[in-house]
């Protein structure tokens, strides 16, 4: 590539940012060949060419990502213009961003929240779950109390009690991400449409992302005291 002093065009509504062919692919303009600056606005899904759902081919997710990795490298454009020096290390930083949410299910469909206008998931008890939660701060009084007395039979005691805790709190962990699968599928089904459940789902997917982050604080807290 030859350096040069072209000028870059911000305005999307341009098409292509050098040359403004109208029809500029997603990543690289079809008509003068030259990698494009990222636009404001652009959302994971749109960067790796994907509709805003939650049902993913995965391995295919993966592929894309080696193959934009490669095409996107700054090494490419050591001798190209600034503008499209900058591009490829935005494009770069952008690409490694969206498939680190894309790839993990729950990262995805808090992401998809995220662009439907919610807020990130707070921690929120399930509210089936708030007798167990007080018997567990018991469990976990009564296992720092074996561990300051030194008594072995003690400590075991409250040890096995408390793995017995963390077992069931791992089952309802499981069980909401099975719930989510389900809501993926429902979520996926009425995206293109204007069906009016789909706002249903999002709530449900909401809450339940809201459960979800409350009983892994749990586990890793229990984690920390075994």
């Amino acid at each position: 590539m030859v350096v040069t002093d072209t000028k870059i065009d911000k305005h999307p509504e341009h098409g292509c940012a050098y040359c403004g062919t109208q029809s500029a692919g997603l990543h690289f303009c079809s008509g003068c060949g030259k990698i494009q600056p990222v636009r404001d606005g652009s959302d994971f899904f749109t960067f790796f060419g994907l509709p805003r759902k939650l049902v993913i081919d995965e391995s295919a997710l993966e592929s894309t990502f080696y193959k934009l990795s490669r095409q996107f490298h700054p090494d490419y454009f050591m001798s190209a213009s600034e503008p499209e020096r900058e591009a490829s290390i935005q494009r770069s930083s952008l690409l490694n961003d969206a498939y680190r949410t894309l790839r993990d299910r729950i990262k995805r469909v808090s992401y998809l929240l995220t662009l439907e206008g919610y807020k990130e998931a707070e921690k929120k008890a399930p509210p089936d779950l708030l007798e167990e939660v007080f018997e567990l701060n018991m469990q976990i009084e009564e296992l720092k109390e074996a561990k300051g007395s030194g008594d072995d039979a003690d400590l075991a005691l409250a040890r096995s009690a408390l793995g017995e805790a963390l077992s069931g709190l791992k089952e309802k962990l499981a069980s909401i991400d099975t719930l989510l699968a389900n809501l993926f599928l429902d979520w996926d089904r009425a995206a293109d449409s204007d069906d009016p459940a789909k706002k249903t789902v999002l709530d449900r997917m909401s809450e339940l992302l809201s459960h979800r982050s409350y009983l892994n604080h749990l586990v890793n807290g229990v984690l920390e005291d075994l």
